[in-house]
């Protein structure tokens, strides 16, 4: 007899009308990602851009706080301009779970710092090719954390299962965001 998976249910509307919000949300895929066992991989990219202080990565503080759900987070950044890697390409076919995370420029120290959305987006678009093309159909929990003060939505996300739109990253935001994903 074979498996039977229930297919997702998304849902489009606002979870949390605070400044974090779920654009689009799969209780599948977030249940996937809460009970993901714990010898599997959560992979976190962020782009790599400049902290206010010179010494961590703004980002950081997100990485921090997945890992008080799971412990096996692996924060692994990318430089916009240059794109996806045989790094990245790697940690896709390690991951159990994907977090990419895509940043208004506008939020930036500096703007200039090889960080521009479409660098972002086009990243995000290639680990979505990726982990089709090495993982096929497998149920990998691919969610998406958009950063930006506009409420517009992020360009195309329909690939992904889980998308948190926050209007800022910090660390209040980023924790709020993880609590969201990991389904606290």
């Amino acid at each position: 007899m074979a498996d039977i998976k229930p297919s997702p249910t998304y849902t489009n509307t606002e979870v949390n009308s605070s400044n974090v919000r779920f654009m689009r949300s799969s209780s599948s895929s977030l249940e996937t990602l809460n009970l993901l066992p714990t010898d599997q991989l959560i992979v976190l990219f962020t782009p790599a851009i400049p902290s206010a202080d010179g010494h961590e990565d703004p980002f950081e503080c997100l990485g921090r706080s997945l890992s008080k759900w799971h412990a096996r987070i692996r924060h692994v950044p990318f430089v916009a301009k240059v794109g996806l890697t045989d790094l990245h390409a790697a940690w896709i076919r390690k991951a159990g779970a994907i977090v990419v995370v895509n940043c208004d420029p506008t939020l930036l120290i500096d703007t200039k710092a090889n960080s521009n959305m479409p660098c972002q987006t086009k990243f995000a678009s290639q680990v979505v090719e990726i982990l089709h093309n090495t993982r096929g159909g497998s149920q990998v929990p691919l969610s998406g954390v958009y950063i930006s003060t506009s409420v517009a939505s992020p360009s195309d996300t329909s690939s992904y299962d889980n998308v948190v739109v926050c209007s800022s990253y910090s660390a209040a935001t980023m924790e709020k965001a993880a609590s969201m994903l990991m389904c606290q």
